[in-house]
């Protein structure tokens, strides 16, 4: 259950934003200012949002895991957002795969400007597939009881990403799965995020 109000960035991080904020660009894949920032750590995310509160006054964060899938399913409980299967017109992810009773759909074999596919019911974009997105909390076993505003275990080895990329198959782009990564994990080309903060 969540109790405490939050706003959540309708696309991820761009490059554009990033280099405004950071003066540098990790981003493997350039051309368009609108692609989102690829090949951040969780550590590097921390301090783009260390400096983006200094700048804008603002108390920017990463979503919780728990928030992520909140925004993700805006209110739905298919596996996507969008109904029981997902197609490349509605997300970018590897199309050589199939997911329920979807069909074989386009492999671009790189992320897409974000916005290039229709928002969900809350006005949110690419919350399925393009980049993985960190999330504030460790990844470790869901609690065995309901619980308020969960912030995820107090310690571990891995930080939580959810959403899928470009290059994964469809099954790793719906609103419930889980995936994790050392927080210092600066090889991976397929992670980026999406600012969050709470409502005071």
């Amino acid at each position: 259950t969540l109790i405490k109000g939050f706003y959540m960035g309708t696309y991820t991080v761009t490059q554009e934003h990033w280099k405004e904020i950071m003066g540098n660009n990790p981003s493997p894949f350039k051309g368009d200012k609108n692609l989102p920032v690829l090949r951040v750590t969780w550590d590097d995310c921390q301090d783009f949002i260390k400096k983006l509160r200094e700048k804008d006054k603002k108390p920017f964060r990463l979503p919780t895991e728990a928030e992520w899938e909140y925004a993700c399913r805006a209110g739905t409980t298919t596996p996507f957002h969008f109904g029981e299967t997902i197609s490349t017109d509605q997300a970018n992810y590897n199309g050589g795969a199939i997911y329920g009773n979807g069909k074989k759909g386009v492999y671009r074999d790189m992320p897409l400007p974000v916005g290039s596919f229709p928002a969900n019911a809350w006005g949110l974009h690419d919350m399925h597939g393009n980049v993985w997105q960190w999330c504030q909390d460790w990844y470790g076993d869901y609690p065995q009881k309901d619980v308020v505003d969960p912030q995820g275990p107090d310690t571990g080895r891995f930080r939580v990403l959810r959403g899928g990329a470009w290059d994964y198959d469809p099954r790793s782009c719906r609103s419930a799965y889980r995936y994790g990564s050392v927080p210092g994990n600066r090889e991976d080309v397929h992670f980026g995020f999406r600012l969050c903060f709470s409502v005071e």
